[in-house]
């Protein structure tokens, strides 16, 4: 079954069905799915019981309820979402269902990274070959498929794999392994590079600084030298990269590096927000339906924002339910690192390292949503289902050992009662 999981990554990752659209008649990704859902019916499952379940079908509540209430609901940007959202909705139920031990999380993580990579390859060679989109001023990379290809949306999805990769790099893989994992990252910094994304170079810095901070002990060290090693990055950027891409990097400190509508990219984000703030004044408590800013707006560009646009389509409920799922994130992330202080003979194993850095990713999520509307993204699912198995792994754990300190507790009792016993006829 999870290998079946891997399959269908691939394919909503890759969509070779959007690739070359001949195949897009066939329907395969349906077909794929029906397949799957057989097969599950027949496998054995169990529900893995997390707080994340909670919250994910909150939110799922009230996203149906904004569709269905929205005067929207006929576009087709909404529709679409509505119906995309829930094929994530159901992949996030199998995999909590039939994933529910470390050795499968582990393949099932390994599956993913896979699935990009070969995406991540594929639109880069479709790059070398010719294929990019010139926007801003500078030629910027993209992916092969129609969904995720968009310059900055290809960069966020690469960008989000990077905490599971060093999860599985924390785990001291073997050579080959080892190899094609540093082969992953280094592709991935180099795609984010050439998609001239400034959230997704910003994302990477971050990624690796908050890396350093929750590895090292000596915080004051990992500052000195992030910064040091940021400036010999710069250093490096200035000499490998093309002048363009320096000049669209540089617009991070000053706008005057880059053309005019860069400038104007980057300040819409506010102008864009404050927009979604008015929409969501005129629908308060549920907001007008997912995507329904591309209407609202007219300008179809989506908001652009996180936070607008969760209040613009889902309005005080939609938000007070994110804000759930993200309370609900922290407190799977401190159930696990409680477990290992309190367990300092255990040691630092995949478990320990996937719950720290999923919350490396939570804090990726949550600040490149300052400049991209992933409300509806399938990554706030998956994710919460890799942490949600992690946990119950933990579980897991606990009650073995539980389980075991009663069994010794046992054993010792016909022996402390025997020498009772005798104490007393001894009297």
């Amino acid at each position: 079954m999870i290998w079946l999981l891997g399959g269908y990554m691939w394919l909503f990752i890759h969509r070779p069905f959007e690739v070359w659209p001949v195949l897009g008649t066939l329907q395969i990704e349906r077909m794929y799915m029906i397949a799957v859902l057989v097969f599950w019916l027949f496998s054995p499952k169990g529900l893995v019981l997390n707080r994340n379940h909670g919250v994910t079908a909150l939110f799922s509540i009230f996203l149906f309820m904004s569709w269905i209430l929205s005067p929207y609901m006929d576009a087709k940007s909404c529709s679409e979402t509505i119906e995309d959202y829930f094929k994530v909705l159901v992949f996030y139920i199998l995999m909590s269902t039939t994933v529910r031990d470390e050795r499968s999380l582990k393949l099932l993580i390994t599956l993913f990274l896979g699935a990009v990579g070969l995406y991540m390859a594929h639109s880069f060679w479709e790059f070398l070959c010719g294929r990019y989109q010139y926007r801003m001023g500078i030629r910027r990379m993209i992916g092969v498929d129609t969904t995720f290809g968009d310059p900055n949306t290809f960069a966020s999805s690469l960008l989000y794999t990077v905490p599971l990769a060093l999860s599985l790099w924390a785990t001291k893989p073997g050579i080959l392994m080892r190899r094609l994992l540093g082969g992953y990252l280094l592709g991935v910094c180099m795609c984010v590079v050439l998609t001239g994304s400034r959230t997704g170079f910003v994302g990477l810095c971050i990624c690796g600084l908050l890396t350093l901070l929750l590895s090292v002990r000596r915080k004051a060290l990992v500052l000195v030298m992030g910064g040091l090693g940021g400036v010999m990055v710069l250093g490096v950027a200035a000499v490998a990269l093309p002048s363009e891409l320096q000049n669209r990097y540089l617009t991070i400190i000053d706008p005057s590096y880059g053309p005019k509508n860069a400038a104007v990219s980057a300040n819409s984000r506010l102008e864009f927000f404050l927009e979604a703030v008015r929409a969501w004044q005129r629908s308060p408590v549920i907001g007008h339906g997912p995507r329904s800013f591309d209407v609202i707006g007219g300008h179809k560009m989506g908001s652009h924002n996180l936070y607008g646009q969760v209040l613009c389509e889902m309005g005080v409920l939609g938000a007070l339910a994110f804000a759930a799922y993200v309370v609900c994130f922290l407190l799977n992330w401190l159930e696990v690192r409680r477990y290992y202080r309190e367990q300092p003979e255990q040691s630092r194993d995949f478990l320990f390292h996937l719950s720290r850095n999923l919350a490396v990713l939570l804090v990726l999520l949550l600040l490149c949503g300052f400049a991209g509307h992933s409300l509806y993204r399938y990554n706030w699912r998956w994710f919460a289902a890799f942490q949600a198995i992690a946990v119950h792994c933990i579980r897991k754990r606990q009650q073995g050992a539980f389980a075991a300190d009663a069994a010794d507790a046992a054993d010792e009792l016909p022996y402390l009662h025997r020498h009772q016993t005798l104490a007393e006829n001894f009297v």
